[in-house]
C-alpha cells in the first residue's frame, strides 16, 4: 500500500508550486530527510563496500560533532556493535546516525548480542554500558555538566539489549545487559529526534531520563516518531516498557506500538514527563496503552512548569486486550507520592478505542478528583465477549485520598450497555456529559479497518473542543502501518475516532 510519504515525494515539484495543497499533503516527517551527509560537517559512512568503515566500533564516536553524519549501510548480516552519542550538533547541522536501506527495503540491523563496544570509549558509567545497544549520554571524560545536544538516530534496526545476551565492553570483558535496560536509552540531552527505526527485542524500546542534578540533566525536547516498536519487555515484569519516557517537551507520534514480548507485563507508553503529546500512534499491546504518571527523579521541577498538568492525547487508535488493565491512566502510580502527582487536564479527543477479549474492559483510570479528563469526538468500542464495557476505575492511594477523577464527556460513540464502573465496583470523583454521547447496539465501523461505515453516526457528528486544545488541530490520522495519512477537518461536523473516510 502506497504511503503519503511516497505520494508526496512524487508530487513534489506540483505541490511546491501551490502552497495551499503542499500545506495540506506535505510528510510531517519529511524533515527527517533521507540519509545523506550533511555537507557541514564529516561523513562517515559504514558499510561493506571498499572505502567505508566495516563495523561499528571502528567508528570515531567520540570525535562526532556539529555537523557529522553516520551513514549504516545495510549488509545481509547485522552490525554487533554499540552506539553512543555525545556530541552537540545545531538544528540545521545535527549530530546525526542514520540508516540507509537495502534494495529490498530492509534497514541495517545494530545488534547488542554478541556486540562489541568502541575499545577505550569513555562511557559516562559502566552501568550505562550495559543498559542499551544505542546511548546518548556525555562521555566520561567530560564536564559533569555536558549533555548532547540536536540529534537524530533513524533509519535503523535495533535490538538486543536484553539481559539473555551478552557484549564484549569497552575494557574488553565479557558483559551481560542490565535488565532495566534499552534498545535507546538517553540518559540526558536536548533536541533528540529519535524517527523512523524497528526497535525490538530489549528489555526496553526507549528509556529517557532526568534527574534533579541540574537543568542540564534534564532531558528536554524529545520527539518519538515514525518508528516500529515490538517484542519488548521482560517476561513476567511489569517494570519494562515499550517506551519509558521521563523528559520535557515531548511527542510520540506516528509511531506502531506492536506487540510486547510474550508474558510481559509492561506498558505501551509509560510516561513520566512534561508537556507530552500523543499523537497519531497505532498501539496495539501493552498492559496499558497510555500510562501518563508522576515525574519521579526530576519532580520538583515538574511540578514547577505549568506544562506537567496539561497532557493532549489525540488521532490514534489503540487496539489492545481489555483483561490487561485500563487503557489510558493519568496521575500517578505510588501511593504516597500523591504531591507529585499530574493533577491537571488530560485532553483526550478523536482517538479510536477497541478492546478486545472477555475482561472487564476499562478505558480510563484517574489517580485522585485533582485530575480531570475532557473526552470529546472519541469512539469506543468493546467486543462482545466483555460483558461490562466500563468508563472508569478506581485505585489505591494513600489512606483518605479518592480515585476516579473529575471525567467530563460530550460528543463520543460506545457501546449503549456501557456502564461507568461495572456492577461491583465504585469510583470515586465524578462522571459529567453521559448525555451526550452517541451510542448503539453494533458498532458503526468497519470490523477490519476501524474506519465508518456508509451512512455512519459517527460522520458529521464531532464538536468543537475546549479553547486550550484549540492549538492541536487534527490533520492527520495513522495508516495500517502507522503511516500519516492526510485527515480532512477535526472540528464540529468532522467525524468522530481517530480515522475520517
Amino acid at each position: 500500500m502506497a504511503t503519503l510519504r511516497a505520494f508526496a515525494r512524487l508530487l513534489a515539484p506540483l505541490l511546491a508550486s501551490w502552497p495551499m495543497i503542499a500545506a495540506a499533503q506535505a510528510d510531517p516527517l519529511a524533515d527527517v530527510g533521507t540519509c545523506v551527509p550533511s555537507g557541514k560537517g564529516t561523513d562517515y559512512p559504514v558499510g561493506p563496500e571498499p572505502g567505508q568503515i566495516a563495523e561499528l566500533d571502528d567508528v570515531p564516536w567520540e570525535r562526532l560533532g556539529s555537523g557529522d553524519t553516520v551513514r549504516i549501510f545495510a549488509r545481509p548480516q547485522p552490525y554487533r556493535g554499540k552506539i553512543l552519542i555525545h556530541g552537540r550538533g545545531t538544528p540545521d547541522a545535527p549530530v546525526r546516525v542514520c540508516g540507509v536501506r537495502d534494495a529490498a527495503g530492509r534497514r541495517p540491523v545494530i545488534d547488542g548480542s554478541g556486540a562489541q563496544a568502541r575499545r577505550g570509549l569513555a562511557y559516562g558509567h559502566a552501568l550505562h554500558e550495559s543498559r542499551s545497544v544505542v546511548l546518548v549520554n556525555r562521555l566520561g571524560s567530560q564536564a559533569w555538566q555536558a549533555f548532547p545536544e540536536n540529534v537524530v538516530i533513524s533509519g535503523l534496526h535495533v535490538r538486543g539489549a536484553h539481559p539473555d545476551n551478552g557484549f564484549t565492553d569497552s575494557k574488553g570483558e565479557p558483559q551481560r545487559y542490565q535488565k532495566f535496560g534499552a534498545c535507546i536509552w538517553i540518559e540526558r540531552g536536548e533536541g533528540i529526534t529519535i524517527a523512523d527505526n524497528e526497535i525490538s527485542d530489549c528489555a526496553q524500546g526507549i528509556f529517557s531520563r532526568s534527574t534533579s542534578d541540574g537543568d542540564f540533566a534534564v532531558t528536554k525536547r524529545l520527539r518519538i516518531a515514525g518508528n516500529h516498536l515490538h517484542d519488548n519487555g521482560i517476561a513476567g515484569s511489569d517494570r519494562e516498557h515499550a517506551a519509558y519516557v521521563q523528559s520535557v517537551d515531548v511527542v510520540y507520534e506516528f509511531n506502531r506500538f506492536g506487540r510486547m514480548r510474550e508474558g510481559a507485563g509492561g506498558n505501551a507508553i509509560k510516561d513520566r514527563s512534561v508537556g507530552t503529546v500523543v499523537r497519531y500512534n497505532r498501539i496495539e499491546d501493552g498492559a496499558r496503552a497510555i500510562d501518563l504518571v508522576e515525574a519521579e527523579d526530576y519532580a520538583d521541577a515538574a511540578r514547577q512548569d505549568p506544562r506537567y498538568r496539561e497532557t493532549f492525547v489525540y488521532g490514534n487508535v489503540i487496539v489492545k486486550d481489555g483483561r490487561k488493565g485500563s487503557t489510558v491512566h493519568y496521575g500517578g502510580d505510588h501511593a504516597g507520592s500523591e504531591a507529585n502527582y499530574r493533577k491537571g487536564t488530560l485532553y483526550f479527543f478523536h482517538n479510536t478505542v477497541r478492546l478486545t477479549g472477555n475482561g472487564y474492559g476499562v478505558l480510563f483510570q484517574l489517580s485522585t478528583t485533582e485530575e480531570t479528563a475532557q473526552i470529546w469526538n472519541n469512539v469506543f468500542l468493546f467486543d462482545d465477549a466483555i460483558p461490562h464495557p466500563r468508563m472508569r476505575a478506581g485505585q489505591d492511594n494513600a489512606d483518605g485520598i479518592e480515585s476516579g477523577g473529575i471525567v467530563q464527556l460530550d460528543r463520543n460513540w460506545i457501546v449503549a450497555r456501557w456502564s461507568d464502573a461495572g456492577p461491583w465496583h465504585k469510583v470515586g470523583g465524578q462522571l459529567r456529559g453521559a448525555n451526550r454521547l452517541l451510542t448503539g447496539a453494533r458498532a458503526p465501523v468497519d470490523a477490519a479497518t476501524l474506519k465508518p461505515l456508509p451512512a455512519s453516526p459517527l460522520t458529521g457528528a464531532g464538536v468543537a473542543g475546549p479553547d486550550r486544545a484549540r492549538s492541536h488541530e487534527v490533520k492527520w490520522q495513522p495508516g495500517p502501518d502507522g503511516e500519516a495519512v492526510a485527515r480532512r477537518s477535526s472540528g464540529a461536523g468532522s467525524t468522530l475516532g481517530a480515522l475520517a473516510p
